[in-house]
């Protein structure tokens, strides 16, 4: 797709080494036989303000304007679902009528929650190794079985350490 695009007013500052503001007037980039400078004034076409002129054969439509990137998301994970997921929902939904921005509502992850003691276990813990799990293949197992311990995930243990190091380290 290219554009072709017209040069207007020169909006160099022939006054700026003095602190002030000054332009020549220049109304149009008039091309010289050097090219790329103006006739007119001198200056270099890069000093010209430069408006694009895109030709009606250009302009395309797009069939759904979007508002924003939580909508472009929204639209893209209901477009993936499978067909049988949509009819899952659709008759889970009350028979009322919905329209589409109602349906589309999107599912946030569900934050987790720990309990006051595996809190107090997953800080003495993190404390014993160092509140890093880097470099720990060694202490994997032992990992896993802590984590299996106090009834949380390996990742999820892995995830509290790494928010957590600054406020307790």
């Amino acid at each position: 797709m290219q554009s072709s695009c017209v040069y207007r007013e020169c909006m160099r500052n022939h006054a700026a080494k003095l602190g002030s503001y000054a332009i020549d007037g220049c109304l149009e980039f008039s091309q010289s036989a050097t090219g790329d400078l103006c006739a007119a004034c001198g200056c270099h076409r890069s000093y010209h303000r430069r408006i694009d002129v895109i030709s009606s054969a250009q302009v395309t439509h797009t069939r759904f304007p979007f508002t924003s990137l939580r909508r472009v998301k929204q639209l893209a994970r209901l477009k993936w679902k499978t067909a049988e997921e949509r009819n899952e929902e659709e008759e889970e939904e009350d028979t009322e009528e919905t329209s589409t921005e109602e349906k589309m509502t999107v599912q946030r992850r569900r934050k987790s929650k720990f309990t006051a003691e595996q809190r107090e276990a997953m800080k003495e813990y993190a404390a014993k190794l160092g509140w890093t799990l880097k470099d720990k293949r060694a202490l994997r197992e032992e990992i896993r079985v802590f984590c299996e311990g106090i009834g949380v995930s390996r990742y999820l243990f892995k995830t509290w350490v790494n928010n957590n190091k600054k406020f307790y380290h």
